[in-house]
């Protein structure tokens, strides 16, 4: 099996690299990089047609390359995987879809801390529609720190990891149950975060485990 795996940063590919390592071992991955999506949607602040065209582009670029399943691992992006499924005729899956889902499902007040201007409102909003499709009332507070994010490009993974756990120290003095690290990147400060005792959410394993089970499921289907 072969899953190709768009990113926005070249930072983005070691964890969900690494998770597939660790659970799906079998199966080769594929990485797609274009970089200029990160910068141009900061400039922005949001998504507009070109990221839309990059988007469908990079998609049928893995498509092209044969890949059984695409996965999106830049959270700019995933809230419009459902718009670009009609053009592509692979299973295509947003890496945050089943975190978001957990912290809907188990939480009522969200902390999301995002190291992006784009990707603190985008997983607020994503939270605030799956709530509402699945009935549950949540409040989502958010804490962006894009000093973390420069850090971590830096090579400064320590600081960037302190960043984060002083940004989701914040969500905790202000009532919120769980912490999401909204992007992949993200998922190194895991454990320091964790320090804080609450429960903290981050992507790759959540993502690995949910795309090999809908395609396990699609197989044994079809």
């Amino acid at each position: 099996m072969k899953i190709g795996i768009i990113h926005a940063t070249c930072n983005a590919v070691p964890p969900l690299n690494a998770a597939f390592k660790q659970l799906a071992p079998e199966v080769t991955v594929l990485n797609f990089v274009d970089e200029n999506i990160q910068y141009h949607a900061n400039q922005i602040n949001g998504l507009d047609d070109k990221l839309f065209r990059d988007f469908v582009n990079m998609a049928n670029k893995a498509q092209e390359a044969g890949v059984d399943a695409i996965i999106v691992a830049c959270t700019v992006l995933t809230p419009v995987v459902d718009t670009v499924k009609p053009f592509i005729s692979v299973p295509i899956f947003a890496v945050d879809r089943p975190m978001l889902e957990k912290a809907v499902t188990h939480y009522e007040k969200i902390g999301v801390v995002a190291t992006t201007a784009p990707s603190g409102p985008a997983t607020k909003a994503q939270l605030e529609k799956l709530a509402n499709e699945l009935g549950k009332e949540v409040v989502v507070d958010t804490q962006i720190s894009t000093q973390a994010m420069t850090e971590l490009k830096a090579g400064n993974e320590e600081e960037h990891n302190h960043l984060n756990r002083l940004a989701a120290d914040e969500l905790k003095k202000r009532g919120c149950e769980v912490i999401i690290l909204a992007q992949i990147t993200q998922a190194c400060a895991e454990s320091e975060t964790s320090t804080l005792g609450l429960p903290v959410l981050t992507s790759p394993k959540e993502a690995v485990n949910a795309v090999m089970g809908a395609l396990e499921r699609e197989e044994v289907n079809s």
